[in-house]
């Protein structure tokens, strides 16, 4: 086609022509509109009617086909303007009625764009995709046809090319994700969903860059916004193609990995791969490296860890952290995020939240993820309709399970940023996880900054002095890593001199450094030895100093951007940063990307500054009552824009107070949240702040009434000092409800018996019980309870408390709470066991009392069956299960002290001790005047001499303190401390210990004060039988008149072996009475005392001795085993435990044990019984190991135990 060779003709952008790079004029708009859609005929006739309609639409002319003939010719001269008219029908032929364009592909822009995409699509080499489709796309100089855009010939053409361009677009950036450029791809990705939000496959290309630049939460996050504007918009929900990227992305799919390109072997065959690289910019890290890898392989060993960075402000923890996310995407680990923040200190499970959100995003992954244990957590990730919310222990409990229950599609990473500054109930989740890591793969990697004090000192404490902890602490850079960072940032060559200079003006802190080569590299100075001593002149200002002067520096509303984004800390929305700097959003968006280029804030959705001490500089520049207002206004502004109470509350708590009601309730509000959660510490924060804000007033009542029942639950002083406030606004308010104040009362002397010194409960209890209406007998009947139980638990002079009181009458708790009062009474006089049983039987009925008691009356109540030894059944199970459903620490420890007392009776000694222990941490947690510890070491004392181990017991007993503490909990430890002293054969000492014990009320029942048969130990190595004879003979009496077999069993065994020979009827009665119970280490000890008597016969004995020796061996009573197999081998009988390494089941391996048998699976089991999976796992696997089937005791007795492989 002569002349058409150098012609090009264009579209994608104004109508245009040239040839050999000569524009060309294609005449006016009609000649043009002919010649364009000529073009979009592709070669083919276009009939001259649909030419005429197309360009004259309804004014058509008298002759169209004359009009278009004029029109083709002129374009026919003017397209090839050398040509010979003959030839000039080259590029335009006609044809039938008609005219068509015949010209190569590549003179035309739309037919080049199409030929290209065409070509694109066909490659699998994404290099030479992304060159076609980047030459597609240059072709482009603006909106196709648009001077017709409202002509309807040109209407469905410009739609076609725009999505083919739009197509293009995403390809493109498909295979340079394919090339591995995600991370540069981001903000791209962003302005193209932002230009079309309704277009799936941008969203799709957005999250698969997010989470290939190893940011998954951003990618779940990117997910949430796709569905919301689908949703919004349409009214649809994503399509196949994003749902299933969103599964893949929570499962952290390998499918999801960039295509690796191939690299040269480095080891041939033979010889040692090379080491692990290095990171470029981590220098003089290689042991804190080391620890990472190390952490990794232990999990992968079946060791999870909780590793802690620790370290200064900018000595690199989060860089660490960092590479611990990349090590753990290397190895396909789920990664979750989290990063504490000042601001938010106070939101409830804030750092939980932030790591778990993007999981739970979708409702089929929350209900499968939430499922079983984890159920109780659902609060904290949002409310729950028509369900009440569960306290903290349950809480705590469920989000354990949801972190194991994420691990079963493989192990996960929590990397926590900032532990010091996350809220407390992270902490405390962090903390119980962290002691049930066993066999959960789990990593948990947290940074600390150091040098500072922390409102959560001691729950850091705990996360570091955890078995599981490993503590790495970054050291500073030495000379040589600052010389080869200086040389990076200002270029080599690096002077010694100048280099040693950097080291030391910063002290090798690589954030300091930094911010030192930038201020330098801004004003020109070179890395020589002349410049040594600018390093010192620019080094002496400080962090802050060197971030404010570069905030100064930016021009225009930089600093004002700055200060407003400072206030309200990472992750703000630029139009609230806007607002609140007082600015249009254009001139913050500028701002913002300016303090990015100067390395203030981070180039990033959402805002987050370079480092905390970055954004600290600039929030402590302002002025403290500007720093107070500006909260202020950022509170309006946020609720304003409908964000929660929590996110609203977090800066009222630094606003002005002002008496604001309206304060108050966003106040109350973000508190009910947080106690929702089951983050009773953050409700308090909340609540201490309105009280603040309403020193009088209607609702100042209200305020600290809700403040000190919360405070009731994690510190007792505190919640009795504000009941307390509350109670006297009711009574000096005649017209205030009574059964409001008698309900205040009723909270307050309850707490006030553990919280208070003694006496003060029984005398405010006797004093609110007296101010009380005759119509609220009930709440009467709870406070004499209080006034009753108190007096006998601090060992008041009963003058004091002492009167009488009537039955208890009703159904009403305060009932319930006389009823567990007087039982105690009756017990502590001992003359009436079953009047005590009834009365204890009443309180516990229904469970009823566990819906107002933290754990007092139920626990009384508890207490007096077992005394009684009336069989309690899974009682200590659903106390557990209650106590940890409502969150009450209280609770807790008052279940794990009662409930370690009772294992000790039955002689599982094991479960005694552990929950012991923990009820001595809960009880330094809950705070109070120390009525808990007394109990909890005299039974933890107890437990280590049935176990034999004199060394244990001497620890507890020092552990405990020196002198007699206050009520039953002192006396039973000043016995427990002269039972040691008689071990160590300190049998004078031991007298005196207990004639030391004040008893100024009188306890005649041995079962609740022992002293006679503590006081005959002492007296018999004294070699004074006599007097030790009569003391247990007296016991023995008492303890006939109470009835209760274990005790008297107990007494009788140690009266029969004082009188030696005489003594064969008290040891058989003994054996007899305590064969009947579950006290199985006292009746090991009665079978052992009778089997070693040379008086009784073989055939008798044997048996006696083999029973204790096995069932002393089960308990782990070694003391009273070795002694019983000492006997054996005296008879000349052998060993009735043959497998010194077995390990005797404990009664939790035989509940697990049970519940395998009965078809139960490991995590259903671990669920049930508040065990970790692990755990349970590793008792079936040493049960199977064992070979233990079908077997029962030799003994007999209920303690037959089956167990059997399970699956």
């Amino acid at each position: 086609m002569e002349g058409t060779g150098q012609l090009r003709i264009s579209l994608l952008g104004p109508c245009a022509a040239s040839s050999a790079g000569t524009p060309l004029d294609l005449g006016g708009p009609r000649q043009r509109a002919v010649l364009a859609v000529l073009v979009l005929g592709r070669g083919e006739i276009v009939p001259v009617e649909r030419l005429t309609e197309s360009v004259w639409g309804d004014r058509t002319p008298a002759d169209p086909a004359g009009a278009v003939q004029a029109y083709v010719s002129h374009l026919r001269r003017r397209l090839q303007p050398g040509s010979a008219a003959r030839r000039r029908s080259a590029v335009i032929v006609s044809g039938g009625r008609g005219y068509a364009v015949r010209l190569p592909p590549d003179a035309v822009d739309v037919w080049q764009f199409e030929q290209l995409l065409d070509r694109a699509a066909t490659t699998d080499d994404a290099v030479t995709a992304a060159e076609l489709l980047a030459e597609a796309l240059a072709l482009w100089r603006g909106p196709p046809l648009a001077e017709w855009a409202d002509e309807p010939w040109a209407e469905p053409e410009i739609a076609r090319l725009a999505e083919l361009r739009a197509v293009a677009r995403e390809r493109l950036v498909a295979a340079k994700l394919a090339l591995g450029e995600s991370a540069l791809l981001v903000a791209d990705l962003e302005a193209m969903v932002a230009e079309e939000p309704l277009r799936e496959e941008r969203w799709r290309l957005l999250v698969l860059a997010l989470y290939r630049a190893h940011r998954q939460a951003d990618a779940l996050g990117a997910l949430r916004r796709a569905r919301a504007t689908l949703a919004d918009e349409l009214g649809v929900d994503p399509g196949p193609a994003l749902r299933s990227l969103e599964q893949q992305v929570l499962e952290q799919s390998p499918a999801l990995a960039a295509p690796v390109r191939p690299t040269p072997a480095l080891a041939g065959p033979g010889q040692d791969g090379p080491a692990p690289a290095v990171p470029e910019d981590l220098l003089d890290r290689d042991r804190e490296l080391a620890a990472l890898r190390g952490a990794f392989d232990d999990l992968a060993a079946g060791e999870p860890r909780l590793l802690l960075i620790e370290g200064p402000a900018g000595i690199g923890k989060t860089r660490l952290l960092t590479e611990a996310r990349r090590l753990a995407a290397e190895r396909s680990f789920r990664v979750l995020t989290a990063r504490g923040s000042q601001l938010e200190k106070a939101f409830a499970f804030g750092a939980v939240r932030q790591l778990f959100d993007a999981c739970l995003s979708t409702p089929d992954r929350r209900g499968e993820l939430l499922a079983g244990a984890a159920h109780s957590a659902r609060t904290v990730f949002g409310p729950v309709p028509g369900e009440s919310p569960d306290g903290s222990f349950a809480v705590l409990h469920g989000l354990y399970w949801l972190a194991v229950n994420l691990t079963a599609s493989g192990p996960v990473l929590l990397a926590v940023d900032d532990l010091q500054w996350c809220d407390s109930a992270s902490l405390r989740w962090l903390a119980y996880l962290a002691r049930r890591l066993d066999a959960v793969p789990v990593l948990v990697v947290g940074t600390v900054r150091t040098g500072e004090q922390h409102a959560d000192e001691e729950l850091l404490t705990e996360l570091s002095l955890e078995p599981a902890a490993v503590t790495v602490r970054p050291e500073a850079l030495s000379p040589e890593a600052t010389a080869e960072l200086v040389g990076r940032r200002l270029g080599e060559p690096v002077s010694p001199l100048f280099a040693l200079a950097c080291q030391r003006t910063t002290s090798g802190n690589p954030l300091l450094l930094r911010q030192l080569l930038r201020a330098m590299e801004a004003d020109g100075v070179r890395p020589d030895a002349a410049h040594a001593d600018t390093v010192v002149a620019i080094g002496s200002r400080a962090v802050s100093s060197m971030v404010l002067m570069r905030v100064r520096r930016l021009a225009g509303a930089a600093p004002a951007a700055a200060r407003a984004a400072a206030v309200l800390g990472d992750g703000a929305a630029l139009p609230v940063v806007a607002a609140l700097a007082e600015l249009p959003e254009t001139d913050t968006a500028a701002a913002l990307a300016g303090l990015a280029r100067a390395e203030i804030v981070r180039d990033q959705q959402p805002l987050a500054f370079t480092h905390p001490l970055v954004r600290e500089a600039v929030y402590r520049s302002l002025p403290a009552a500007e720093r107070a207002l500006m909260h202020e206004r950022a509170a309006r502004l946020l609720r304003a824009a409908g964000a929660s109470d929590e996110q609203v509350a977090a800066h009222l708590l630094l606003a002005p107070v002002r008496g604001d009601e309206a304060t108050v309730e966003v106040l109350r509000g973000a508190a009910r949240t947080a106690a929702d959660r089951g983050a009773p510490d953050s409700a308090v924060t909340y609540l201490r702040r309105a009280l603040d804000e309403l020193p009088a007033g209607p609702l100042r009542c209200a305020l600290l009434t809700e403040l000190g029942l919360l405070e009731s639950l994690i510190d007792g002083a505190a919640g009795t000092e504000h009941l307390l406030q509350a109670y006297e606004l009711h009574c000096d308010d005649p017209e205030r409800d009574p059964r409001g104040r008698a309900d205040i009362a009723v909270a307050i002397a309850r707490t006030q018996v553990f919280a208070s010194p003694p006496g003060v409960a029984t005398a405010f209890a006797r004093q609110a019980a007296e101010a009380l209406p005759a119509d609220l007998d009930d709440h009467r009947q709870a406070l004499l309870a209080i006034e009753l139980t108190s007096g006998y638990m601090h060992a008041l002079d009963p003058a004091r408390w002492r009167r009488p009181m009537p039955e208890p009458h009703g159904e009403g708790h305060g009932a319930q709470m006389l009823a567990a009062a007087l039982a105690y009474d009756v017990t502590i006089e001992g003359a009436d066991r079953e009047r005590a049983v009834r009365l204890a039987r009443c309180a516990l009925a229904g469970d009823r009392l566990w819906a107002v008691d933290h754990g007092l009356f139920w626990v009384i109540a508890a207490i007096i069956r077992m005394l009684a030894d009336d069989d309690l059944g899974d009682f200590w199970a659903r106390a557990r299960a209650e106590a940890h459903a409502r969150g009450s620490l209280f609770a807790v420890l008052s279940t794990n002290l009662w409930q370690g007392f009772w294992h000790w009776r039955r002689g599982e000694l094991a479960e005694a001790g552990s929950c012991l222990d923990n009820a001595l941490d809960e009880s330094r947690m809950w705070g109070g005047a120390g009525i808990v510890p007394p109990f909890a070491h005299a039974f933890l004392i107890g437990v280590h001499l049935d176990r034999g181990d004199l060394a244990a017991a001497r620890a507890a007993a020092d552990a405990a303190g020196t002198g007699p503490g206050p009520g039953d909990g002192g006396r039973l430890l000043q016995h427990a401390v002269a039972r040691v002293l008689t071990a160590e054969g300190h049998h004078e000492r031991a007298l005196a210990v207990l004639d030391a014990v004040p008893t100024p009320v009188p306890v005649p029942n041995p079962v609740w004060n022992p002293w006679r048969s503590t006081a005959a130990l002492a007296l018999r190595g004294l070699d004074r039988t006599g007097e030790a004879i009569a003391l247990a003979e007296e016991e023995a009496g008492l303890l006939r008149r109470w009835g209760a077999p274990s005790h008297l069993g107990a007494t009788l065994r140690l009266l029969g072996e004082l009188r030696g020979a005489e003594g064969l009827p008290e040891l058989r009665e003994a054996v007899a009475l305590l064969a009947s119970t579950s006290a199985v280490v006292d009746l090991a000890r009665a079978r052992c005392a009778l089997g070693a008597r040379p008086e009784v016969p073989g055939r008798e004995a044997v048996p006696l001795l083999r029973s204790a020796v096995e069932d002393a061996h089960a308990a782990g009573a070694l003391g009273i085993r070795d002694r019983a197999r000492a006997a054996l081998q005296a008879r000349g009988c052998p060993d009735a435990v043959h497998r010194e390494d077995v390990r005797s089941p404990t009664a939790t391996d035989r509940r697990i044990t049970e519940l395998a048998a009965a078809g139960r699976g490991v995590r259903e089991i671990a669920q049930q019984l508040f065990l970790t999976p692990g755990t349970v796992q590793a008792v079936l696997e040493r049960v199977s190991a064992d070979g233990l089937k079908s077997s029962s005791s030799p003994s007999g007795d209920r303690r037959s135990l089956t167990l059997g492989r399970t699956p």
